[in-house]
Formats: structure tokens, sequence, C-alpha cells
């Protein structure tokens, strides 16, 4: 079911080849483990979530919710720093 996610999240690297000190034509495939796949489909639930609970409000009361608003906004800054800050362990 996540197959999609887990394979937007593999790191493609180029391999070395130690003896010339060359790129070789392959690449070196390294999948993200299981709890950070989880952990970015949960946020994207979280955030589709709270943009259908701000359409649903905006609908009701005819107005702009602020809070309701933070929470899609901490729930994206999550989201990219999760990304941006995701390391392999050496």
């Amino acid at each position: 079911m996540l197959d999609w996610l887990r394979r937007s999240l593999t790191r493609a690297r180029p391999r070395y080849n130690e003896r010339y000190e060359r790129r070789v034509s392959e690449e070196e495939r390294t999948p993200p483990p299981e709890r950070f796949v989880l952990s970015i489909a949960l946020m994207m639930v979280f955030f589709v979530g709270l943009i259908a609970l701000e359409i649903t409000y905006m609908f009701f009361m005819g107005e702009w919710n602020e809070v309701i608003f933070n929470g899609v906004m901490l729930v994206v800054g999550s989201l990219i720093g999760a990304l941006f800050g995701y390391r392999e362990a050496p």
C-alpha cells in the first residue's frame, strides 16, 4: 500500500570503483526505514484531514479558523523538516 512512498524515499547513489576511483554505471539503492515511511504517511493523512476540517469549517461557519490553519502549518513544517533532515546512519 505504501510502495509508492517507499520508492520515492529510496536513495540512489552512484557506485565508485575503488581501484580506478571512477563512477560505475550501477546505482546503490538504500530503502528508508519502515518507521520513517509510516511517519511520513501519517503526517500526510494529518495534512489532508486538517485541510478537510478547514474547508468544512469555512463552509459551515463562513470564516477562517486560525487555529486549524496553525495545525496545518505545524504538520507542513514537520513534514518538510523530516524530509530535509533525514540522514542515514553511518
